[in-house]
This record gives C-alpha cells, sequence and structure tokens, in this order.
C-alpha cells in the first residue's frame, strides 16, 4: 500500500514556492538585492505598475543555476518508531539538493496605443522538468524553503496603466488545487492479484496581485499587495489488505499536503536616480502565519490503519525583509551593480529541539553584477551577469531526549543533534531589451 501512495504522489500535481520569491525574477534585479529595476519587463514581479510608464514593447529572457551548500548532518537517528515499524537506525542526512537550473520569460507591451495599457506576463520554470512533488520525510532533517519549493512553472498576469505621474496595476499569480480518490485492494497469497483505481483532478487558483506607483522628478515610489497562496494535495484512499488466506484489514482514510504556500506580502520601494547611478531601497512584509510544513497527514476516516500523529509543532512568525542596491554606469556600455538584504526565518529555530527537523534559518544575502549594453538593428540590447550568495546563520541544535511520542526507549530523529547553516549560490544571465 506504500508503493501505492507512492506512485500516486509521483503522479499528482505539486506547486512550490517561487523562484523569484526567493532569489529573484532577473538576473537585473538578482544583482541590486532582489528588487523592481529602474526599467524592466521583469518588474512585473516586484511592482507591475512600474511598466505603466513605458511606451515600449519590452522583453527579459534570464536563466539560474541555484547551488545549496548546507552544513552536513552526520552520525544523528535517522529512523525510530516514529516513521518505521520497529526499526531503530543511526547514519548520515543528505540535506544538499541537487543543483538546479531554471529558466524566466518577461514580456510587456501596450496593447491599444503607446499610451494605453500594457498588458505583462511573467513565466518561471525548471529546465528539466514540469514540476517536482517531494512531501519528504515527516521527521527528518529538510530545509524545508529550499529543498524544492521553487521547482515549479508559475505565471503572473498583470494590466497596467498610467495617469501623468500616477501608475496603477492588477493581475495574478498562479498556483495549483489537486483532489481525488483512489482504491485499493492488495493481495499476498499466490494467484490472486492485488486491483486498484485512481482518480484525481488539479484545478488552477489565482491570487490577486495589486501594485501602484508615483514619480516625481528623480524620485520613483511604489507600493505592491501579493494575496497569499496555497496548493494543497487532497485524496480519498479506501479498500482493504489480505493478511491471510480469507482475512484481510480495511483502510478509509483522507491523504493532505501543502505542498506549495506564497506567503501574503506588502513591498514598499523607492528609486532615487543621481546623474550616473540609481539608489533603490525596498521593504518587504511576509505574513507567515498560516504555513505548514509539506510532509504527507493521513486522517483516519474509519477502517483501521490509524491516522498520522502531528508531533512537530511548528512556532512561526511574520518578518520584514528590508533591501538595498545600487545601480552605477561606469560608461556608455558597461553598468556596475550591488544588493543586499537580509532575511529573517519565519520559522523559529530553537523549536528544533523538540520533535521535528523542519530546518529554515536568517540569512545575509549579498550579490553583485554586471550589464553589458550594446545594439542590435539599432534597439539597444542588455546583457545582464549577476551573482548572490546567502550566507545563513549557523545554530547548534541540541535534541531533548525520548521519542517524538514521549517515549522514553528511544531517542528522537536528530539526535542527539546536528548543526544548521552553510550557503546558497546563485548565478544567473540575462537578456533584455525593448522597442
Amino acid at each position: 500500500m506504500k508503493l501505492l501512495l507512492v506512485i500516486f504522489l509521483s503522479l499528482s500535481f505539486e506547486a512550490q514556492a517561487s523562484l523569484p520569491e526567493l532569489f529573484g525574477p532577473s538576473a537585473a534585479s538578482i544583482a541590486i538585492g532582489s528588487q523592481a529595476q529602474h526599467k524592466s519587463a521583469a518588474n512585473n514581479y516586484h511592482a507591475p505598475a512600474l511598466l505603466g510608464y513605458s511606451q515600449s514593447t519590452e522583453f527579459s529572457f534570464d536563466v539560474f543555476y541555484v547551488n545549496a551548500n548546507f552544513k552536513e548532518i552526520n552520525n544523528v537517528v535517522i529512523k525510530n518508531e516514529s516513521n518505521t515499524v520497529n526499526t531503530f537506525e543511526e547514519g548520515n542526512v543528505e540535506v544538499n539538493p541537487t543543483p538546479t537550473s531554471l529558466l524566466a520569460a518577461h514580456f510587456s507591451t501596450p496593447l491599444f496605443s503607446p499610451t494605453g495599457m500594457k498588458l505583462n506576463f511573467s513565466f518561471f520554470a525548471p529546465f528539466d522538468r514540469i514540476m517536482e512533488a517531494d512531501t519528504g520525510d515527516p521527521y527528518q532533517p529538510r530545509y524545508v524553503m529550499y529543498d524544492n519549493r521553487f521547482i515549479r512553472p508559475l505565471l503572473i498576469f498583470t494590466g497596467s496603466q498610467s495617469f501623468g505621474d500616477w501608475s496603477y496595476s492588477a493581475g495574478v499569480h498562479t498556483g495549483f488545487q489537486t483532489n481525488g480518490e483512489t482504491y485499493f485492494i492488495t493481495r499476498t497469497t499466490t494467484g490472486n492479484p492485488s486491483v486498484g483505481k485512481m482518480s484525481f483532478n488539479a484545478k488552477p487558483s489565482v491570487g490577486l496581485v495589486a501594485s501602484i506607483s508615483r514619480r516625481h522628478e528623480n524620485h520613483t515610489s511604489y507600493f505592491t499587495f501579493q494575496q497569499e497562496m496555497k496548493s494543497k494535495l487532497e485524496n480519498r484512499a479506501t479498500g482493504e489488505t489480505e493478511i491471510a488466506s480469507n482475512t484481510s484489514f480495511q483502510f478509509d482514510f483522507d491523504v493532505a499536503a501543502l505542498l506549495y504556500y506564497d506567503p501574503m506580502t506588502l513591498r514598499l520601494g523607492h528609486q532615487v536616480e543621481f546623474e550616473n547611478s540609481t539608489l533603490l531601497l525596498s521593504l518587504e512584509y511576509q505574513q507567515w502565519e498560516n504555513f505548514e510544513a509539506p510532509t504527507m497527514k493521513l486522517k483516519k476516516i474509519g477502517g483501521t490503519i490509524n491516522g498520522t500523529g502531528d508531533y512537530e509543532k511548528l512556532k512561526l512568525t511574520n518578518i520584514f525583509i528590508p533591501k538595498i542596491g545600487l545601480v552605477k554606469n561606469i560608461n556608455e556600455r558597461w553598468i556596475g551593480k550591488l544588493g543586499y538584504f537580509y532575511r529573517q526565518s519565519p520559522i523559529y529555530t530553537n523549536n528544533l529541539k523538540n520533535a521535528g527537523n523542519t530546518i529554515d534559518v536568517d540569512k545575509h544575502v549579498g550579490s553583485l553584477g554586471l550589464a553589458h549594453l550594446f545594439k542590435f538593428h539599432e534597439k539597444i540590447v542588455t546583457v545582464d551577469l549577476a551573482y548572490q550568495a546567502h550566507l545563513l546563520r549557523s545554530q547548534k541544535i541540541t535534541k531533548t531526549p525520548n521519542r517524538e511520542d514521549g517515549d522514553a526507549s528511544e531517542p528522537k530523529i536528530g539526535s542527539p543533534g546536528y548543526e544548521v547553516g552553510g550557503m546558497i549560490h546563485v548565478l544567473s544571465l540575462g537578456l533584455s531589451w525593448m522597442y
């Protein structure tokens, strides 16, 4: 039955948290601390209202390479009665995901006239797969924000319109909701095959994105609201399992997992243009109080199978993320860029001493980039190269005694403890132009 559930999950749709939330929507944005830029179609993510000022059609294509290097977790408990049957094992936990390559495309164009409303579109996706589904072990250590949360497609549609110094925008960002039913009859005696059936559907869901901006002389300010977005997997599993000839037990339970969560985000930014440079400042507020770990939960409806024990109690907080960036014109063809932001973790790391190992820590993020401008068919084309380094705060975790359910016969998974922290490296190359 476990194998059949794994097969079901591997076929299901999953939506992960987005690439632009964690790193940035483009190479140029990554270089300035993951913020809205002075002019770019990629502003459709951070501040789509800024696109309302432009009378041009704009394109941006970007590729990303993400490589995580977290601290190793070795010689800890990886199996006990909480996640296995009659098994106790110590070993190493692989917390570093495979390096991932992703792409992004942004497009913005006037619909009816150069001064009319602009239609804006953004698309993010991994290179080698459509999306990835993995609820993970319910108790083993896992850097939940970076394991595979951003390996997913994402679409953003907005419309922008300017009225003098003011510009307004409204649109949606997308997610998925999946639900279905499965039925199994599993047998172990020779000559009697197991059978089953499955049905499920995936429906798109949308969240509101609204933005407003104002410019005055060399100053531009903006505010963006992004609605909370959840993508859930829900399934009803029923059937029976043979345990001996003419003997079986029945099961009836719900399977659920919160596979994707984008927090409600408020974003306030300000840009100041000088003679040969631009200073960019922004502050984000993210509401994480409805976040759940993406582990699979079983709720008993009938039959004899027990439901999931909810031993991990996440302690969450809403966070502010300050950002700063600088763009400097070196000459007519070259532009240098710098950026920094600090992100407090919405998950209290002190809670890791208890049951569960959902890991996320505070981090400092620094970035730098270089842009080269050249003409192609009399149009200015910009090539951006950017590097972003995430320095995660180190912290020693020491597990409290007793198993997750309080039994004193075994220690917790992750015992006796481990150290969290490490680095994430992001390299991005972008190509943008307007006409």
